[in-house]
């Protein structure tokens, strides 16, 4: 920088007034003179007042030819051997408090001369105090102490003058500055010998010169042949471990300034934590000046790499005097101070590396941080590193105002890429590596980066060590291996450089192939030594790299810790590294007795190596065709990716072998789940098994990479270490648990019932030795882990129903089952008699225990190969109630307008257990036409809703409709003849009678009728005769009949046997209780075990019970999560900008919408009858009040949840996926379509063509039947389900202890959100606005003090990556439990498996949630408690006779 300017730093012997003292030092004697200046020295400090109490004296000096005498002598008294301490003592008090009139406040004793012109003679005393700093030679520790304790008094009152003097001229400052320059060479510039006065003056005169040159920045800015000067001092300084100290002192406090104010407050500042490296840049140092003294105090040493190169700091000429006088000839560069380079070198890498981070914006980067080993760690991954696995996110980030890459590196870049290469190799050929630097070999383009980095010099060095010379032989600590500990130091500030790298940022090609360089070599050397043999292999890369078994260089080590985000940024080529990396991970991952750095922890190294393993997982099946050259190889050879699959599932099986940390084992069962679950989409997407894979690669199953093998070998390897050593570890045991269920979910092809039967059987062992463990082990978390095998075995079952045919399996799962409810075994072993259940002591684990085995049992019997059931995977219960069931009945002749109250009455309504209410229906259904004695049966229990049509048949169906008896028996007639009777009726007028007319006599009778009509009592009467008259005729008839049948002969039809006719009314419910045997005494009575009879009768007309009923309907049997998906463009922190992303597929990422059909399939929140994302439009089946019209070009706005959402369930769980938008939808005018069909059954029939199948799942392909028949009325809106009931808060107690605080809010889990949010700038992920965006993911479960600003927010970021891959990053896991898989903080996944395994994530923490509060009660438990709370509220209060009374009375009597 200022090599064109000559230095003024002159020789040390024209230094310090040197002819003025030589003359007075000639003109007399040694012992004169000595008594001379002993005599002058005393004198004058005696009037100073320092020695005799009171004020000094006023000095007599007048002339300056007084000084001119006494000067000469005071500085000659100064230049005394230390046994004279007593004279230098009084010379350095006579000269310091003369100083003091340059001060606003000078001393007295100061002579008048001095006053008048203190900067001429402040210039000569500064000049003699030269020699009070010389060296005396070899003196014993008190000598230097007490010479010490004088040059500490003259650096204080020099260092005092600057800071305080109002008048210092610019001569005076580059006297002082080069006064500091020629003490700090005269102490510093001799090589290093112990206990001499530069060891021990050595700090103090550094921090004197560099804060006065800081003060003379400010004050008079030194010229550039002063900065020259510095520069040259400074290098020739640099054995001194104390400069690098100071020079990492100032160079913090100068950056700390230039940040602030380049940056702005609101960047990171540097932490000082000295009180006097707050204060040592002055305030009134201009911006400029700043800029200007910290760019060249940071180059003031040279080039720092120069450290590592002893033949090159040996270069000056003290050490050549030193080797010249020493008497053993040997070279300066053999000087033994020089020992202490590599900690040198160290100490100025850490320097330039705090600079780094600085720049970075990572948090709390001080000095103090500098010699704190193991320091280094890439900020964008210290998150995962932390120890305790935990999310510490804020103190972490990078300021999203970060300088570029490029920025970085043209600054500190020279440095780092020539000190990551040093005493590297990088010419092309490998047996050519200690060739000379003339020789040939190697094209321009290997030598290219030698020039560059320096590399000639240090290859130069390395080349002069021959083995067996004595150079060798002395300086054997200063070999290449003593200098990796610097070396990491620049391989990691490099790393976190590029791992800081923005979202679209381009970085130079240029320093991406430097980098790529120093990755490589100090990726393949160990311990210094080069390693240049090469095999053909891609199996071989350990041993190519040069690493041994089990232990790890330092530099890789640095870079794995440091370089975490390496290949999850865009970083142009970086799967060349490919190769060499995994070779690093082959050393660290499988190895349990792994030796690392001294100062980094085994297990944070190999959690650095876990997230560089799955970052690179996907890499193989993403780019099976790839063929990637090695770095720095000479060979045409290429590695194919796909190759590298099978060494990396091997790689990630043998780690979770030997794994004994929590955290990286959890992070290792999320990349196995991947693989396995990669593969396995892999396949089915290409048709083909095995189609991308090698031919030549060993198809042993513990070899093999093929989705069946992976499947296998996970299960055996998981179930195994669970049962090994997993067991105690309550997340790991969860994670393992979350991984066997994600593959029970897999669809193979090939998969093995042999394994899926040993994985339900290592379930129940797992469940039955944690149910065994002593009393004291039983905790909250032992009882989670068994909870969720139960919950794992039931996916199990479920997805394979086959298992339950193989008796072994059934027995297992039945005994487990009895072991949670029970709390042991009827059978412990086979071979002992069983006990019965009467003999058993009901001693469950806990309740919580007792509930998932119940839940098991209940899968089992009804789930396990009956799902998804005719009402499709969305609903486990019937579609059918009350007012859809009434409907139906063929005596039905009401109106439409049919509300619940009002079918509840046509119900009759009991409760059986105190748990399982049943709904008796007596009028048999519109589409029964046989006319058998019909009850329908809707039984509420705790899992679920189910609706039994049941007939009374006393014969088989296919005989029903054939008569059993006839109304005419065939008996035979008799034979007699009795002859004709003639009827014959006698006429008592002639026929001519009714001929003659009627006369006026005739008519003078009024008739009957007129006179009736005319009077009401007559007609009163008449009637009344008119009875009279038909009982009589009645009467005569039947003796009549009477008289007949004792006259008549045989057969008489009225005596005859005859069969009765049939009854076509019943009591359908009276015959169903008694036929289940509930109508005994003993079930209506109370008992001592139960409050409650077994059998109790509800009042269906009480005001509220159509309400409970309603809220019992709407509290689900499955567990229900809801996760919001938000789309961030970049650069985006403002909500509602946010939520405007969705309303178009032109501002979204072109695999976003694919990613959301991944996340379930599509339904109609106004026809889906399952959980829809709110309370308001779920578990409710209803005509959409407007016929919905979307845009086509939609972004995701589509599934907000006013029409539709995304939904997922199996037979345990459902889920919705909505993704918020603007209140207000803006459609579009262009080609618009209504999403979704219309239908006319009602709220019944849902089309199936809404369901869009997508990443699997249970009932995923199922379709939809109408279990009736359609029904052209629509639903009015009161026959479904309340949706506002279930906003209810719960503040029943429950009847039963529960341990561990169990407490009966049932919806305490679900003030927790999960959000899923896309990224298309990584850094924004900082930035989102998750507490902003609450108020769009409301859901209406949230409990009464539920506040937004309270809610657990669980974040899964996803970015895409430019290769087609996403990276993900997750957020809010703070919870003990709450480290959910199978997705890992930092992973990255392919775009088959993204939709998957996001899913999958958000069930898992929303269950880890569950698993944590001690107030969670599961669906099934939440519905018996609503049971039991109607039992109290409706239930009849009757005693056994007035129960059997109401049995015979009409519903609606």
């Amino acid at each position: 920088m200022f090599s064109d300017w000559p230095s003024e730093l002159v020789p040390q012997q024209g230094w310090g007034d040197e002819a003025a003292i030589s003359a007075f030092k000639d003109a007399v004697p040694w012992s004169v003179g000595r008594d001379f200046v002993a005599g002058t020295a005393k004198h004058l400090a005696s009037s100073l007042g320092l020695t005799k109490p009171g004020p000094p004296i006023r000095s007599k000096i007048i002339h300056d030819k007084q000084l001119q005498v006494l000067m000469p002598a005071l500085g000659y008294g100064l230049s005394f051997p230390l046994s004279e301490i007593d004279i230098l003592r009084d010379c350095v008090s006579v000269y310091c408090e003369w100083l003091s009139a340059l001060l606003p406040n000078p001393k007295s004793s100061v002579p008048a001369p001095i006053l008048n012109d203190p900067n001429h003679y402040a210039r000569i005393i500064i000049n003699h105090f030269y020699y009070l700093f010389v060296p005396r030679g070899a003196q014993g520790p008190d000598v230097i102490n007490r010479q010490a304790v004088l040059c500490h008094r003259v650096l204080r009152t020099l260092q005092n003058i600057a800071q305080n003097s109002p008048c210092l001229s610019e001569d005076t400052w580059q006297t002082l500055l080069l006064f500091l320059l020629h003490i700090n060479s005269a102490l510093l510039s001799p090589p290093t010998v112990k206990e001499d006065a530069g060891e021990q003056l050595c700090e103090r005169v550094l921090s004197v010169l560099f804060e006065t040159w800081l003060l003379a920045c400010a004050r008079c800015f030194p010229p550039p042949p002063l900065w020259n000067a510095l520069r040259e001092s400074c290098q020739r300084w640099r054995h001194r471990g104390g400069l690098i100290d100071q020079w990492n002192r100032i160079n913090f406090a100068l950056s700390a300034k230039l940040i602030s104010f380049m940056y702005g407050p609101s960047f990171p500042q540097i932490k000082i934590s000295n009180e006097d490296d707050m204060n040592i840049i002055p305030v009134n140092m201009s911006r400029d000046c700043i800029a200007q003294v910290w760019y060249r105090i940071l180059h003031i040493i040279g080039n720092p790499v120069d450290l590592s190169r002893h033949t090159v700091i040996s270069k000056t000429p003290a050490f050549l005097k030193y080797a010249i006088s020493s008497e053993l000839v040997i070279e300066p560069s053999q000087h033994p101070c020089l020992q202490m380079l590599p900690s040198i070198f160290l100490s100025a890498m850490k320097g330039v590396s705090g600079l780094v981070d600085a720049f970075l914006g990572v948090p709390n980067t001080s000095l103090d941080n500098l010699n704190q080993k193991g320091r280094q760690m890439s900020s964008s991954s210290s998150l995962s590193l932390s120890s305790d696995g935990k999310s510490e996110d804020a103190g972490r980030v990078l300021s999203s105002g970060r300088p570029k890459c490029n920025s970085l590196l043209h600054l500190f870049g020279p440095w780092l890429f020539e000190a990551a290469l040093i005493n590297c190799n990088l010419q092309a050929s490998p047996v050519t590596q200690h060739k000379s630097d003339g020789g040939g070999g190697g094209g321009p383009g290997s030598r290219r980066p030698v020039s560059v980095f320096g590399g000639e010099s240090s290859r130069k060095s390395s080349d002069s060590s021959v083995p067996g010379d004595s150079h060798t032989d002395r300086l054997a600590h200063l070999s290449p291996q003593h200098f990796q500990s610097g070396r990491a130091e620049a391989l990691g500030a490099l790393c976190r450089i590029f791992c800081s790298k923005k979202t679209g940022e381009e970085v130079l090609p240029v320093y991406l192939a430097r980098f790529y360089l120093a990755l490589h070599q100090g990726l393949r050397q160990n311990d210094g030594t080069v390693v240049s043999s090469h095999h053909d292999s891609h199996a071989s890369h350990s041993s190519r790299h040069g690493v041994r078994t089990g232990t790890c260089s330092e530099t890789a080590a640095s870079i794995l810790v440091n370089g975490v985000d390496l290949f999850r940024l865009d970083l142009q080529g970086v799967v060349s590294l490919v190769p060499s990396v995994l070779g690093v991970l082959e050393c660290v991952l499988p190895e349990g007795e792994l030796r690392a750095p001294s100062h980094l922890p085994v297990t944070l190294l190999r959690r650095a190596a876990t997230h560089v393993l799955l970052s690179i997982l996907p890499l193989p099946l993403h780019f099976q065709g790839l063929q990637v050259k090695e770095v720095g190889s000479n060979s045409s050879e290429r590695v194919t990716l796909s190759l590298l699959r099978p060494q990396l599932v091997n790689l990630l099986s043998n780690a979770l072998q030997v794994e004994s940390d929590p955290v990286n084992t959890q992070m290792l069962l999320g990349g196995l789940l991947f693989c396995v679950q990669d593969a396995a989409f892999c396949e089915v997407m290409d048709s083909i098994s095995q189609h991308n894979f090698s031919t030549e690669r060993d198809h042993n199953i513990m070899s093999s990479d093929s989705a069946h093998a992976l499947f296998v070998r996970a299960i055996y390897l998981v179930c195994h270490r669970l049962i090994s050593s997993w067991k105690s570890d309550v997340n790991v045991s969860l994670a393992g648990l979350e991984l066997l269920s994600g593959l029970a979910r897999l669809n193979i092809a090939e998969q093995d019932g042999l394994e899926c039967k040993r994985a339900v059987k290592w379930l129940c062992d797992y469940i039955a030795y944690q149910c065994s463990r002593p009393p004291r082990a039983h905790s909250k978390d032992l009882h989670s882990t068994i909870v969720a095998a139960f919950h794992c075995a039931s996916v199990w079952l479920v997805a394979h129903p086959y298992l339950l045919q193989d008796k072994e399996c059934l027995a297992t799962v039945l005994e487990v089952v009895e072991l949670g409810i029970s709390g042991s075994k009827s059978q412990v072993k086979s071979s002992d008699a069983p006990r019965l259940k009467h003999e058993k002591e009901l001693k469950p684990a806990s309740m919580r225990v007792k509930d998932a085995a119940e839940a098991l049992l209940s899968c089992v019997l009804s789930q396990v190969g009956t799902f998804p059931s005719v009402c499709g995977a969305e609903s486990l219960s019937s579609l059918l109630d009350e007012v859809t069931l009434l409907r139906h009945c063929n005596t039905w002749g009401g109106s439409d307008q049919l509300t619940r109250d009002t079918a509840a009455l046509h119900f009759r309504y009991f409760v059986a257990q105190n748990s399982i209410m049943l709904a008796l229906l007596e009028q048999p259904l519109g589409n029964h036409q046989d006319p058998q004695p019909t009850v329908t049966a809707l039984i509420r229990g705790p899992f679920g809703r189910v609706v039994w049509t049941m007939q009374l048949r006393h014969l088989p169906r296919h005989k029903s409709s054939a008569k059993l008896y006839t109304v005419n028996p065939g008996r035979p007639l008799p034979m007699n003849d009795v002859g004709i009777k003639h009827s014959v009726k006698p006429k008592y007028f002639p026929d001519s009678v009714d001929r003659i007319p009627l006369s006026k006599a005739d008519k003078s009778i009024p008739s009957l009728e007129s006179v009736i009509l005319n009077d009401e009592k007559s007609a009163l009467e008449h009637d009344k005769l008119l009875q009279i008259l038909d009982h009589q005729v009645a009467f005569e008839d039947n003796v009549r009949h009477q008289v007949e049948r004792e006259t008549t002969e045989y057969p008489d039809v009225e005596t005859e046997c005859a069969a009765p006719p049939l009854c076509h009314e019943f009591q359908t419910a009276r015959l169903l209780l008694s036929h289940f045997g509930f109508l005994s005494l003993d079930a209506l009575q109370q008992s001592v075990d139960a409050a409650v009879p077994s059998l109790v009768a509800l009042d269906s007309s009480m005001a509220g019970f159509a309400r409970d009923l309603d809220l019992l309907d709407t509290t689900n049997n499955r567990t229900i999560d809801t996760a919001h998906v938000f789309y961030v463009r970049a650069g985006q922190s403002a909500p509602q900008d946010i939520l405007l992303n969705v309303m178009s597929s032109n501002t979204v990422h072109p695999h976003f919408l694919e990613f959301l059909t991944g996340l379930g399939w599509m339904v109609n929140v106004h026809q889906h009858p399952g959980w829809t994302g709110h309370v308001s439009t779920a578990f409710t089946v209803t005509t959409p009040p407007q016929e919905v019209i979307a845009d086509l070009n939609h972004g995701g706005s589509c599934f907000s949840g006013r029409s539709h959402v995304l939904y997922w369930s199996d037979a345990l769980s459902e889920v919705a996926f909505v993704v918020p938008s603007p209140a207000v939808a803006q459609q579009n005018q262009g080609s618009q379509q209504s999403l979704g069909s219309t239908s006319s059954a009602g709220g019944i029939v849902l089309d199936p063509s809404e369901k869009v199948a997508a990443g699997g799942g249970g009932g995923s392909g199922s379709e939809r039947s109408d279990s009736l028949p359609p029904y052209d009325a629509d639903v009015d809106a009161g026959s479904s389900l309340s949706s506002h009931t279930s906003q209810v808060s719960f503040g029943h107690g429950e009847n039963r202890n529960r341990k561990f605080g169990r407490q009966t809010s049932a919806m305490s889990c679900s003030d927790h959100k999960v959000f899923v949010v896309w990224l298309e700038s990584f850094d924004d992920c900082y930035t989102f606005p998750a507490n902003e965006l609450l108020s769009e993911t409301v859901t209406g479960r949230e409990s009464s003090s539920w506040k937004e600003k309270e809610a657990v927010i669980y974040v899964i970021f996803i970015h895409a990556l430019t290769n087609g891959l996403f990276r993900i990053k997750l957020q809010g896991q703070n919870a003990k439990l709450s480290m959910a898989g199978p997705l890992v903080d930092g992973q990255v996944v392919s775009r088959r498996v993204l939709g998957t395994l996001v899913r999958q994530t958000a069930l898992n923490m929303c269950r880890r949630k569950r698993l944590e509060s001690d107030s969670y009660q599961p669906p099934h438990v939440q519905r018996k408690l609503r049971i039991q709370e109607m039992v109290q509220k409706y239930r009849y209060e009757m005693n056994e006779p007035e129960f059997y009374t109401h049995l015979f009375t009409s519903p609606l009597c």
